[in-house]
């Protein structure tokens, strides 16, 4: 099983410079070597210095080599735990998907805020109108978001392709609320289109695979994702599932929020339940 830290790490690797990129290669495939060795050893296995090793840890969110050794050593003490009486490969392809698609949602509930979600809902609740852009590749994330607004009566529109969504992007206007989904805000198209959604005052929430300060800058409300990176089976598995998992999460806490959007919510079952036994019923007479 894949260590959370070492999914954050996976996250960030796009920022690291060389010496940070050496440690990093080194602490995904040594994460047992790291723990068992003094920061001195680390810095000669990975040929950078002791201060280039406490930058790195810092870069990631903590205090030092020790702190980050801590975190290490005691979520490899749980995984190997968990490893024990999880799913093997040895017992077929299907438990080993399953294995890590349960890893990576662990790992990304991990990088979840509770506090970060609760200020993305009240950002929702306030926002004027919302923007949802997102890559066509994963754009069935995108509607999926749109249709659990529809159902509560919060209107979005959901761009997908570049041209609508700099079309939509000149719609942006103060109190408006944007939401990339993507498995990295730090492309070119994406990441002008979330700075001109700053500059016109709306607010940004960003679902991603891929944490960098500069997406800090431009996220008012940031989620970052576990990469199918760090899966046994990462060829032929899909980061859908985890764009998901954050959405709900998100969803949940907004119908928690307010009993109105929970009672639109039954009623949007209940017509959407009445259509699908009326069509039953169409089919078996």
């Amino acid at each position: 099983m894949v260590s959370n830290v070492i999914s954050k790490i996976v996250s960030m690797q796009h920022n690291f410079t060389m010496s940070e990129n050496e440690i990093s290669q080194y602490v995904i495939n040594h994460p047992d070597l790291v723990v068992s060795n003094t920061i001195t050893t680390i810095a000669k296995e990975t040929g950078t210095s002791e201060a280039s090793i406490n930058r790195f840890c810092k870069k990631i969110g903590y205090k030092g080599f020790n702190g980050f050794k801590i975190a290490l050593a005691q979520e490899n003490f749980y995984n190997n735990v968990m490893k024990q009486n999880s799913y093997s490969g040895d017992n077929g392809f299907i438990s080993s998907v399953t294995a890590d698609y349960r890893q990576m949602l662990m790992n990304t509930s991990a990088m979840l805020d509770e506090n970060t979600v609760t200020e993305a809902v009240a950002g929702i609740q306030a926002a004027k109108n919302i923007h949802i852009f997102s890559l066509s590749n994963i754009a069935l994330i995108a509607r999926e978001l749109q249709f659990k607004f529809d159902q509560v009566g919060i209107r979005s529109k959901t761009s997908t392709d570049i041209i609508d969504m700099r079309i939509e992007a000149s719609n942006i206007a103060p109190g408006d609320l944007s939401i990339f989904i993507a498995p990295t805000i730090m492309m070119r198209d994406i990441y002008q289109i979330a700075n001109a959604s700053l500059e016109r005052g709306a607010k940004n929430l960003t679902i991603t695979s891929y944490d960098s300060p500069k997406l800090g800058d431009i996220s008012d409300y940031k989620f970052i994702i576990s990469d199918k990176i760090v899966a046994n089976n990462s060829v032929s598995l899909s980061n859908n599932l985890m764009f998901l998992y954050v959405i709900d999460i998100i969803y949940t806490a907004l119908l928690g929020s307010d009993k109105a959007l929970r009672q639109k919510k039954l009623n949007s079952d209940a017509i959407l339940n009445n259509f699908q036994m009326m069509d039953a019923y169409g089919y078996d007479y």
